[in-house]
């Protein structure tokens, strides 16, 4: 039974961490619409142990256009953290797809 028990729970803890993908932009890779916060790179051979979900929030962002007015507009953002294993980490935002609302004119 506590075989059974454990591989359940390494399969739930597994489908957690790569759930990211469906939320961030539509089984999108996660890249594709996110940016890391910060410049940090982890140095060669050190591992990422996982990646988890901290927080989800909407931003005000704005569209540069060419004649040089601003558009603003909201959109929804998920913040993930990798964790590393010499005990560093790094941030990502990612934009939601299809969460993009119009502000104003």
């Amino acid at each position: 039974m506590t075989k059974h028990a454990f591989t359940i729970l390494l399969s739930v803890f597994a489908l957690q961490c790569f759930a990211f993908d469906a939320s961030a932009g539509l089984f999108t890779k996660r890249r594709d619409k996110c940016e890391c916060v910060g410049d940090y790179k982890p140095p060669k051979g050190v591992t990422k142990y996982f990646t988890c979900k901290v927080k989800k929030e909407w931003e005000t962002r704005q569209h540069c256009l060419p004649c040089g007015r601003k558009i603003p507009y909201k959109v929804q953002v998920i913040t993930y953290r990798d964790r590393y294993s010499d005990g560093s980490q790094r941030t990502w935002k990612c934009v939601v797809a299809g969460t993009e609302t119009r502000l104003g004119k």
